[in-house]
């Protein structure tokens, strides 16, 4: 294997090459793959697995390198970062891989200053449970951060603390004992007698099921005799119908095509005698007592009693709409349905119209598309050769810029093998002043230094000047006993205070308050309760009082239809407040009598019932 030290220098070298924004982590990982396949397989696999392990968990190690240039790393430079990436990583996902021989070697063959500042900085228990600890829980599962980073860091802690006095005493020319690494456990397996193979007994004969055959797909489909009957069966009915067609037209003029009515009469007598054979007695239905046919109890509730009456109202309100109506000289709906049909018949003709003018409109935009389309085509022929005129003028210009890049390229060699000689020169100055701007950049760290420390200083010294204060006003004795007066206000100088006494006088006022405002509410409930009862029962005589006039109209109607037949006159006395109105039926009209007659309107005899329902309303 290669040294460890060109190993970490490869790495760090494709991590400064990596560009996020332009590359993709797979592709650049495998394009450094192919690049070292000249190295050994253990090398390739070492370079290509730490490079996408620093890819994949970059967010993770920029935590610790961004704050280790910070506090302890102002000194290094910023283009190592990479460095102590590497080796963070290292340390973070392959100790327990490398062990702590490998480990000490790659930290061995960088330089001792900086691996000692950066493990002596990361190791630091204090940084690891704190800070370090709270920016990767951000990142990752706080689980997963103290099971899988957090205790294997602080399990290796010892040793690393070794490896960390080593690299003092290196840096300080002191001679240091040898790092032993833990000697590793080798397993041994026990001596224990081994078993005689057990013999394998010989497998049962499985049985195979017969293989069924597949449904047929003429259980699913109707079969093909069915569907050749139904074939013949219709040109059986079609050759019969042209067969009739023609004995109907040559038939000859004696004969006697149409039935007569003699024929007809004694098919009917034959069809009515077998549909009376056919027939059956029917039991007539026994009629309901009479006895359950009145006062039958009907349970309702609030809803229906409501709702029920409302339907008596309208009912009445929609008759005598009509009857007025009626009265007033009726209404010939007539015109307005001619009136509709014409709207129909024009509305009908207007969708036509409209069906064929969007018929010629869209022959009119299919021609229209057809010219448009010859007209683009036209169109990007010329362009077509604009493009090609254009494309030869930029090659030409291409060409000569070509030309002309060339030359300055050449005079720009001979610029730089002139300048060459006086490099020297430059190259001191500008050390001198690089030199000059790091004294500088020095003294101005030390006088921050010192101003932080002098501000420190002094907030410590008010700190404890504060606690020394409030430790002697902790001292003084106070008195905890105070004798408490009822009659007289706690003292707080308050807007609201009061005593306890003033404070009791008034919860029993409020109490008293309360009392009578439940007491209010109970009356109040209480009488809307009784008189939302009485409206009901005011509902419910109204609705028995429309049932009794309905039931006293059906039980006049079927009297008089028993009764009297034809055109004979009925009459009928309704007794009222006012006297009694007599009715008096004839064919065409209706009058209503009460001190004498008085012809009302000529109302068809249709309206009879309609009017009894209006005078028993009125009783």
């Amino acid at each position: 294997m290669s040294s460890y030290s060109q190993l970490i220098i490869d790495v760090v070298h494709l991590l400064d090459q990596f560009d996020p924004q332009n590359q993709s982590t797979d592709h650049f990982v495998s394009e450094a793959a192919k690049n070292y396949q000249a190295q050994g397989e253990a090398e390739r696999t070492f370079i290509v697995e730490v490079l996408s392990g620093c890819l994949q968990y970059k967010p993770l190690l920029n935590v610790v390198v961004s704050e280790f240039y910070m506090l302890d790393g102002r000194n290094f430079l910023r283009s190592e970062c990479n460095l102590y990436v590497v080796i963070c990583y290292l340390a973070i996902f392959r100790l327990e891989e490398l062990g702590l021989r490998h480990f000490t070697k790659i930290v061995n063959s960088q330089p001792a200053n900086k691996m000692h500042q950066f493990l002596r900085f990361f190791f630091d228990s204090l940084n690891l449970t704190t800070w370090i600890k709270d920016e990767w829980c951000q990142i990752y599962d706080v689980a997963y951060v103290n099971q899988m980073l957090i205790d294997p860091l602080l399990r290796w802690q010892p040793d690393i603390n070794n490896l960390i006095d080593h690299l003092a005493n290196k840096m300080a020319n002191r001679i240091s004992k040898k790092l032993e690494s833990q000697p590793v456990t080798v397993p041994r397996e026990f001596n224990i007698t081994k078993p005689k193979p057990q013999s394998i007994p010989m497998p049962e004969e499985i049985q195979l099921l017969q293989t069924r055959r597949k449904i047929p797909r003429s259980t699913y489909e109707p079969p093909k005799e069915q569907q050749l009957l139904e074939t013949l069966k219709r040109k059986n009915r079609h050759r019969a119908e042209e067969h009739l067609m023609e004995s109907n037209i040559d038939a000859f003029r004696c004969a006697m095509i149409h039935e007569t009515e003699h024929k007809r009469r004694v098919l009917s007598e034959i069809k009515k005698e077998e549909e009376a054979k056919m027939k059956y007695t029917i039991p007539k239905p026994r009629p309901i007592p009479a006895q359950m046919m009145e006062n039958l109890p009907i349970k309702l509730n609030t809803a229906a009693i409501l709702r029920e009456n409302v339907l008596y109202e309208r009912r009445v309100k929609k008759e005598l709409e009509r009857i007025d109506n009626l009265i007033e000289g009726g209404y010939d709906p007539s015109k307005f349905e001619e009136m509709l049909r014409k709207k129909d018949t024009e509305l009908m003709e207007q969708q036509l119209t409209d069906a064929q003018r969007h018929c010629l409109e869209g022959k009119i935009l299919l021609e229209d598309a057809i010219l448009a389309r010859e007209a683009r085509i036209e169109e990007n022929k010329r362009n077509a050769a604009l493009q090609k005129e254009e494309v030869a003028k930029m090659m030409q210009k291409h060409a000569e810029k070509r030309l002309q890049e060339e030359k300055e390229a050449r005079e720009l060699v001979e610029r730089v093998t002139k300048g060459r000689h006086n490099t020297k020169q430059q190259k001191l100055k500008m050390q001198e002043d690089k030199q000059k701007m790091a004294k500088e950049l020095n003294k101005e760290t030390e006088e921050l230094l010192q101003q932080a420390l002098e501000k420190t200083n002094e907030e410590i010294r008010k700190k404890s000047e504060l606690i020394r204060e409030i430790r002697a006003m902790q001292m003084v004795p106070t008195f905890k006993h105070k004798l408490i007066d009822l009659a007289k206000p706690a003292g707080h100088n308050l807007l609201i205070e009061m005593s306890i006494v003033e404070l009791r006088e008034r919860l029993g006022l409020l109490k008293e308050a309360q009392i009578k405002a439940e007491e209010d509410k109970r009356d109040r409930i209480l009488n809307e309760k009784q008189a939302k009862e009485q409206l009901l029962l005011d509902k419910l005589r109204q609705i028995s009082l429309h049932r009794e006039a309905l039931s006293k109209k059906a039980v006049i109607r079927n009297r008089n239809q028993r009764k009297y037949v034809g055109g004979r006159t009925w009459k009928t006395v309704v007794k009222t407040r006012s006297g009694c109105l007599n009715f008096r039926k004839h064919p065409n009209t209706v009058l209503l009598s009460g001190v004498g007659w008085y012809i009302i309107a000529q109302i068809p005899f249709q309206m009879k019932p309609a009017l009894s329902v209006m005078l028993e309303l009125m009783k």
